[in-house]
C-alpha cells in the first residue's frame, strides 16, 4: 500500500484534553467526549481500504492506553518536536522515510467529518502536489501531500504559522503559492473545540438521528445524549 493516513491524537486524559469546552463540561466529561471522537473517527478511517492507519500519539506513555482502546492494528508512532509544526514536520519526515506515495494528516476534533472527504484527498493526490481541507474556525482539518509535493512544500508549510488561530487556513496558503504547488481543495467542515462548536456537533447527530440515517459517530451521539 502507498498511501497512510496520520492521525495525530492525545491521550484522553482529564484536565489535558479539550481544555476549552471547560468549565462548559467538567474535565472528566470533556475527556470522556474526546475518548468517544477517537474511537469513532478511527473505526471510520479503518474503513479506508487504499491507506494505512497511522496513530500519531502523546505523550509516549500513553502507547498502551491508546492501543486497548484505538486496537493494535494501525502503526503507532510517537510525536516528535515541541510545536504543532515541528510534530508535523516529524510525522511528514517519517512518512517519506518510508517511501509512501502520499499521505494525510487528520486531527481527532471532527468526528462527523465525511469519510468520503478522506478518500477524495487521495485521488486528489494524484495530481495534485498538495490537498487541504478548511476547516470553519480558520484552521483545516487536513493536509495532504504526494511524495513530490512533500519534497517541495515541507518543512516551508509548517513553518512560521500562527497556530491554533483563525488564520492559520490562510497562511498555509500562502505558503504553497509561494512554492507554486498544485493544489486540491476540500469543502470546508467543523471542528469541535468550543461550546459552540460542541453544540453544533449535538445538533447535527441528533438531526442525522432524526432523519433516520446510520450515525457517523454512534459512541459521541451517545454521550451527548446522556
Amino acid at each position: 500500500m502507498d498511501a497512510c493516513v496520520i492521525v495525530f491524537v492525545k491521550n484522553p486524559v482529564p484536565g489535558q484534553v479539550k481544555t476549552r469546552l471547560i468549565p462548559h463540561l467538567s474535565a472528566e466529561q470533556a475527556a470522556s467526549l474526546y475518548q468517544a471522537f477517537l474511537v469513532d473517527w478511527c473505526n471510520a478511517l479503518s474503513t479506508i481500504s487504499a491507506a494505512h492507519s497511522v496513530i500519531a500519539y502523546t505523550p509516549p506513555e500513553a502507547l498502551n492506553a491508546l492501543q486497548t482502546l484505538i486496537g493494535e492494528a494501525p502503526v503507532y508512532i510517537p510525536q516528535q518536536g515541541a510545536t504543532l509544526g515541528e510534530r508535523l514536520i516529524a510525522a511528514a519526515r517519517w512518512a517519506c522515510d518510508r517511501d509512501y506515495a502520499k499521505f494525510l494528516f487528520v486531527g481527532s476534533d471532527s468526528p462527523t467529518l465525511p469519510i468520503q472527504y478522506v478518500e477524495r484527498s487521495l485521488d486528489l493526490l494524484e495530481s495534485r502536489d498538495v490537498v487541504i481541507g478548511p476547516s470553519v474556525d480558520g484552521g483545516y482539518y487536513l493536509i495532504g501531500f504526494s511524495k513530490h509535493g512533500a519534497s517541495l512544500s515541507i518543512p516551508t508549510v509548517f513553518e512560521e504559522i500562527a497556530w491554533s488561530t483563525d488564520v492559520v487556513f490562510r497562511q498555509t496558503l500562502g505558503k504553497i503559492q509561494g512554492i507554486n504547488a498544485r493544489l486540491g481543495l476540500l469543502p470546508p467542515w467543523y471542528d469541535v473545540d468550543t461550546p459552540a462548536g460542541l453544540q453544533l456537533l449535538r445538533d447535527h447527530l441528533f438531526g442525522i438521528d432524526l432523519a433516520g440515517k446510520s450515525s457517523p459517530a454512534p459512541q459521541t451521539y451517545s454521550k451527548l445524549k446522556a
